[in-house]
């Protein structure tokens, strides 16, 4: 998690507008964000199936399994563009 600062800005509650002023927030980090497509978590699945036909522990295979389709992501769109895409879904 990274803590994040958020700026001042109007939050509408219901009808009013109200001033929320600058805080920050825990968020995700990038790396994190990166695993909540569908396609990752099928990938992921697909990686932990596997570990586990192997023998492998549930705790482990999902451990590779995480790390596998992370390294696939950041391979697959780069740098920038991994950015910018978990920067959207944000």
């Amino acid at each position: 998690m990274v803590k994040v600062w958020i700026r001042p800005h109007l939050a509408r509650r219901g009808i009013k507008k109200v001033r929320v002023s600058g805080h920050y927030r825990e968020m995700p980090s990038s790396r994190e964000k990166g695993r909540s497509g569908k396609k990752f978590k099928r990938l992921e699945r697909r990686v932990y199936n596997e570990y586990r036909k192997k023998g492998y522990s549930k705790s482990r295979s999902r451990q590779i399994a995480k790390a596998t389709a992370g390294k696939v992501f950041w391979h697959k769109y780069g740098k920038k563009t991994g950015k910018r895409i978990l920067k959207r879904e944000r």
